[in-house]
């Protein structure tokens, strides 16, 4: 274990070592990145100036899910899904075989190399919409915010498993670099209410594919509506990491090197 801390500090300074060599490409990254995730909330303040609203959601109780959204992606981008990316490079030149030398876990040299600083940036903006989402809401009570940081993790071990999924698909279908796309896509629906949606789509995006743990179950947590039952919720995300593990794994088996 200390060994893999070691790996991880060493490669974490070289990677910002990297980016502090051009500072200014560095600094307008995070900028635009800032810029980007605050265009839905912006969004959402424009409906909600307009007179229209989620049912049953005020202003600020809505961009507090959307701001525990973009604080989950800004734990999990950077030490995830930059391994998608990677990966696709990787198998494309040939040169994964490098990482399945290495002395330390394939899983963990994959997420090594795709370390990416630059995704740190939303853990501001997140900040930042978090900050004005709870200074229009009671303070959280001691218990709420336990039981939020628990779910919290479990948002954090979603997206972990998405990167995962999307990362192993890459093993056999190299072609697909619309990946990204495609999860865009399925866990914007998590930047909203779930109980704007049907109930079948409520269950779906809980227990089956569990994008509803990314913001809007922790969220509730922080409204006082969190329980410790839903923290049994919780469950649904580690099943879904060990899921996602799994399949990497079996997926790496059909990996067939550079001379395949």
């Amino acid at each position: 274990m200390k060994g893999l801390l070691t790996c991880f500090i060493a490669v974490m300074k070289t990677k910002l070592a990297e980016q502090m060599a051009y500072r200014s490409h560095f600094f307008l990254s995070l900028a635009m990145l800032i810029a980007g995730d605050l265009v839905v909330p912006l969004i959402t303040l424009l409906v909600y100036r307009s007179g229209a609203s989620f049912p049953g959601w005020t202003l600020h109780e809505a961009m507090l899910i959307q701001a525990v959204f973009t604080l989950a992606k800004g734990i999990a981008f950077p030490f995830f899904f930059g391994m998608v990316g990677s990966t696709l490079v990787h198998v494309r030149e040939g040169t994964f075989d490098l990482l399945l030398l290495k002395p330390r876990p394939v899983l963990f040299m994959s997420m090594l190399s795709g370390f990416d600083p630059d995704d740190f940036g939303r853990v501001v903006s997140g900040g930042v919409l978090l900050a004005f989402a709870l200074s229009g809401l009671p303070s959280p009570a001691a218990l709420d915010w336990f039981i939020f940081l628990l779910l919290f993790a479990a948002s954090v071990a979603v997206l972990a498993s998405f990167s995962f999924i999307m990362a192993a698909l890459l093993f056999r279908w190299v072609g697909s670099s619309r990946v990204y796309d495609i999860f865009d896509a399925v866990t914007s629906f998590g930047m909203y209410p779930g109980t704007i949606f049907s109930k079948a789509f409520q269950q779906l995006f809980t227990y089956v594919l569990p994008i509803g743990m990314i913001a809007f179950v922790p969220a509730q947590a922080l409204l006082g509506q969190g329980e410790w039952g839903t923290a049994v919720m919780a469950l649904a995300a580690v099943v879904f990491l060990l899921l996602g593990t799994v399949f990497w794994h079996r997926m790496l088996r059909s990996y067939t090197s550079a001379g395949g």
